[in-house]
């Protein structure tokens, strides 16, 4: 988490899905790995907390983009 600002709260966390590490788990045998990526955090180790969500979603509002859009653009 970069440059705290004290006047926020906590924006996010360590993401739950993989432990912070970033990396999907294996696939099961027999399965082909679709990707060496979390799914749920796209190898960025961190997930939005409910206040970063909150964030997240006022700037697409304000913007005006499709949760399509917004999902890639902030989570590659």
């Amino acid at each position: 988490m970069h440059g705290h600002n004290s006047q926020l709260p906590p924006l996010e966390e360590p993401c739950t899905a993989c432990g912070g590490t970033g990396d999907a788990p294996p696939a099961r045998p027999g399965e082909m790995q679709t990707s060496l990526n979390c799914a749920t955090c796209k190898g960025h180790k961190v997930a939005p907390t409910a206040a970063g969500q909150q964030l997240l979603d006022f700037v697409q509002r304000r913007l005006g983009l499709s949760e399509k859009e917004a999902h890639r653009s902030m989570f590659g």
